[in-house]
């Protein structure tokens, strides 16, 4: 029997990888988090919008919500905000079984390492996504710009069989034996480019000229962090992927500053939150880090979001 994937979270990241499944053949399933948001899709006749390049196709994507069938879910990938992951594992539990697998797409770090704890029989894979997307609509998303998807096993284990589903739906991916060193990497670019964007309401484009003076000792306190980690690359090199990826992604809006502008609760605390408090628990001293923290806790405190 083919292989079922379900898709946990109905944002930009959710919806963007159910089109390129759905597009490929595959028999994928949206698992939607409120009764009032699946009624919606349906009224809509299931139908997703994936717009790329200008022009949109309209796709049928089954969905349903985490309690709509006892049938167990063996394939599970997570694509919810950061903040949300732990919940939403807890509203499909009672479907995993021990040989169920999880491939979490969350930004920064902290929610992986807690899932992996709540499951432990389960495998947990972890990934580190570079696509752009953003949504125009509930049930339509605009393909922004195209990444790369790296996955890897934090217990060093060899990639699974069905992962060839991505090359079918045509995710550019790779397996990463050592992934954690991957997702620091990744935790580094977004706390170089995200906060700036959401405290400057700024595209990515704009970074290096908002940032302004702080931004060459913002680059050195991460690049400390990463060798704390055992990230081994020099000043220099993260300095030109920090650049690399802001150029790549000029016109591209942040998924912080899409949250502040969304009014939505942003990833604050698994991106600068994670990396400030990191840095204290190996003695490492991050002013710049610390005071860009600050900065944006009392910015989306001004907005009235949430503030972690």
């Amino acid at each position: 029997m083919p292989d079922v994937l379900h898709i946990l979270g109905g944002g930009s990241l959710g919806l963007l990888w159910a089109s390129r499944c759905i597009q490929a053949g595959i028999d994928c399933r949206l698992i939607l988090h409120t009764p009032a948001a699946l009624q919606q899709w349906h009224s809509r006749e299931d139908a997703l919008l994936f717009e790329q390049q200008g022009a949109t196709r309209a796709l049928k994507a089954p969905a349903e919500l985490a309690d709509s069938s006892p049938a167990p879910i063996n394939k599970l990938i997570v694509t919810t905000k950061a903040w949300a992951v732990a919940e939403a594992l807890e509203s499909v539990a009672p479907r995993l079984n021990a040989d169920s697998e999880l491939l979490l797409l969350q930004n920064g770090l902290g929610s992986q390492q807690a899932v992996r704890l709540r499951f432990p029989t389960q495998r947990v894979l972890y990934a580190s996504v570079t696509d752009g997307a953003w949504k125009r609509a509930a049930n339509h998303v605009v393909w922004a710009g195209a990444g790369q998807t790296t996955l890897g096993d934090p217990q060093h284990g060899p990639a699974p069989g069905w992962l060839s589903l991505l090359t079918t739906a045509g995710i550019d991916w790779r397996w990463e034996q050592n992934m954690l060193p991957a997702l620091w990497m990744k935790l580094a670019i977004n706390c170089a480019i995200n906060p700036v964007t959401a405290l400057h309401d700024c595209p990515n484009g704009q970074v290096l000229e908002r940032a302004g003076p702080m931004f060459a000792p913002l680059l050195a306190e991460l690049h400390a962090l990463l060798a704390s980690q055992r990230v081994s690359l020099s000043l220099s090199e993260l300095t030109q992927r920090v650049t690399t990826v802001i150029q790549a992604t000029a016109s591209n809006s942040s998924s912080m500053r899409q949250d502040v502008h969304a009014g939505r609760r942003t990833e604050i605390d698994f991106i600068l939150g994670y990396a400030c408090r990191t840095a204290r628990q190996v003695g490492l001293s991050t002013p710049v880090l610390d005071d860009l923290h600050r900065q944006l806790q009392r910015h989306l405190a001004t907005l009235g979001l949430p503030q972690d």
